[in-house]
């Protein structure tokens, strides 16, 4: 009698059924995930091709993220300087018109001046969430504040010019001369009175970041706000720009022997604040379309890298995406096989273990 064992038979048949089991669970992942693998190991040697090409695909996101919160902060920059152009623009055109050698509408002028001053404070405080766009590096700090010394000194400095202490070239010397009336003066933050705001960039590349600073207390600015808050002070000093027969001796004019050299002092001060406040106006614009070409730049990098971006992802889905009718195919191919295994897996079951010969 002869022995013949099914055993060796039925344990590798058994195995063969986990192959296509864990297979089958890798196809039926493929087919729901769209993936080749939830594990990078499982790519086998494509999986340098992967990481590399994820890693770059995640370094341009950074960038073009970066440009992008760069991009709204750029926009609200010369959203804000347009609307300090737009006041001062105004006050100027206020000036024009009030007749060269004679009355003003004095009232008229300070309101306007201080209403604008107001406004071109709280544009040059704008700020994106709890970032003060002009403020530099010093994102933080408020870049300027009504302090009223500004306010004092050139009230002084009036009162000065009424009384013949100074003569008017000086008091014009006194909101031009930046050594006279000093940034602390005028309100600003002592890292922009110091001058040691830093710039603000904006990293696009490897070994490239993009400068779109505009400081607070930049020429622009910082001439509109000393030229207006001049004009304030002096529309707020005077009763009247000369004496007119009949005027009490008591009304406050410009300084002169006559009401000739009042006329031409007034308005020496007068077309000069016109003068400061256009110069600001060139330098605010001059501003506006350096950051106007950072935008450009920015928009000609973000095109180039969406590009970029399309490429790597191509290669991604090269490399880890399944095909899902070829998944589709071989799940079924494998359904059959593994329908046929367990028939014959069956069938192997039922012999007995020893054969009588």
């Amino acid at each position: 009698m002869t022995n013949v064992s099914t055993l060796g038979q039925s344990l590798d048949q058994i195995a063969r059924l986990k192959t296509m089991q864990a297979s089958l669970a890798d196809l039926q992942y493929q087919l729901t995930s769209g993936k080749k693998t939830n594990l990078f190991s499982g790519l086998d040697t494509s999986v340098i091709a992967s990481k590399r090409a994820r890693a770059n695909f995640q370094e341009i996101d950074t960038y073009l993220n970066n440009m992008t919160i760069a991009d709204r902060r750029v926009k609200m920059q010369v959203t804000a300087i347009e609307g300090v152009l737009k006041q001062a623009g105004d006050v100027v055109n206020a000036i024009q018109v009030q007749t060269q050698e004679g009355e003003i509408e004095k009232d008229a002028i300070q309101d306007l001046a201080r209403k604008a001053r107001d406004y071109i404070i709280s544009m040059i405080n704008e700020r994106d969430g709890d970032r003060y766009l002009f403020s530099g590096a010093d994102t933080q700090t408020l870049p300027i504040t009504d302090t009223g010394l500004q306010g004092t000194y050139m009230t002084s400095q009036v009162n000065s010019w009424i009384n013949g202490t100074i003569n008017t070239d000086q008091l014009i010397a006194s909101y031009t001369d930046r050594t006279q009336l000093t940034d602390t003066i005028n309100g600003y933050s002592a890292s922009l009175s110091s001058g040691n705001a830093r710039s603000v960039y904006v990293r696009v590349e490897e070994n490239t970041e993009l400068n779109y600073t505009t400081l607070a207390n930049n020429n622009g600015f910082r001439d509109i706000i000393s030229a207006i808050g001049m004009l304030d002070n002096l529309c707020a000093a005077i009763d009247k720009v000369a004496l007119d027969a009949g005027d009490a001796p008591t009304t406050i004019t410009a300084p002169g022997a006559n009401s000739h050299e009042q006329n031409e002092n007034f308005f020496r001060v007068f077309n000069d604040i016109a003068v400061k406040i256009n110069r600001g106006l060139d330098s605010l614009e001059a501003d506006t379309y350096k950051l106007s070409q950072t935008q450009a730049r920015m928009s000609q990098i973000s095109a180039s890298y969406k590009v970029e971006k399309n490429t790597l992802a191509g290669i991604i889905a090269d490399v880890e995406d399944a095909d899902p009718n070829e998944v589709a195919v071989k799940l079924n191919a494998l359904s059959v096989q593994l329908e046929a295994s367990f028939r014959v897996t069956a069938s192997i079951s039922q012999l007995s273990l020893a054969y009588l010969l």
